[in-house]
């Protein structure tokens, strides 16, 4: 299987336009929250709609930035990960999307306790399958979650998670600057950055996990 995955898009359209290759050849694209800039479920559908003209297999959570309404739409559609799961190919994707709370107060925070009790809900619908993808939005504490100021950012519930399944991976998002990928416990912990900086990464699901990042790319220049 290949996975095209991105976060982070807050509203930049025309970056999903500029890897329309790399979205049309994959298998399944995961989109791990942030869709919005302005909080809208109408901005959220113009992101989804231009996905969805290039690749109509889609799943995805919804980021903090993003209203309670978008989450509502996302269910609406059959694509939404958050609090559920979904097995593709013998692989069980499950996830939570907004964040744990931030200084900014954004409309999709929740408690520690909330998001542990999302991620069993989850992972109860794929707990059978072979392989098991936890998709959020915000990574766990202390892997791919260190910000610009050298501080920790990511959720404890999803560490605490971590650290007591045998889950093969986590794409996540959230802290932009924390792009790349960590080994935590038993976990690839995969943060794609943030596409409106031009970041998103390929993951391809074979006898291994292979896991490649990279950036658009303007005049042969990478383009952040």
């Amino acid at each position: 299987m290949i996975i095209f995955a991105i976060s982070d898009l807050h509203g930049c359209a025309k970056k999903l336009e500029m890897v329309e290759n790399r979205i049309s050849s994959a298998d399944l694209v995961v989109v791990a929250g942030d869709l919005t800039k302005h909080h809208t479920v109408d901005e959220a559908m113009q992101q989804l709609d231009v996905i969805n003209s290039y690749n109509s297999n889609i799943i995805a959570v919804h980021g903090n930035w993003d209203s309670p309404s978008v989450l509502e739409h996302m269910q609406k559609k059959g694509i939404c990960l958050h609090a559920d799961g979904k097995i593709i190919d013998d692989i069980g994707f499950f996830g939570v999307g907004g964040s744990s709370p931030t200084p900014m107060n954004t409309p999709s925070e929740y408690s520690e306790k909330q998001i542990a009790s999302w991620l069993q809900k989850g992972f109860a619908k794929v707990q059978n399958a072979s392989r098991k993808i936890l998709v959020t939005h915000s990574p766990p504490r202390g892997a791919r979650d260190r910000t610009f100021f050298g501080m920790h950012a990511g959720s404890r519930a999803i560490s605490d998670f971590l650290e007591s399944h045998l889950i093969d991976l986590c794409i996540c998002g959230h802290i932009h600057e924390a792009h790349g990928t960590e080994q935590y416990h038993h976990t690839r912990v995969v943060n794609t950055g943030a596409l409106k900086n031009g970041r998103y990464c390929t993951i391809y699901i074979g006898s291994n996990i292979t896991v490649e990042h990279d950036a658009i790319r303007k005049h042969g220049i990478k383009f952040w």
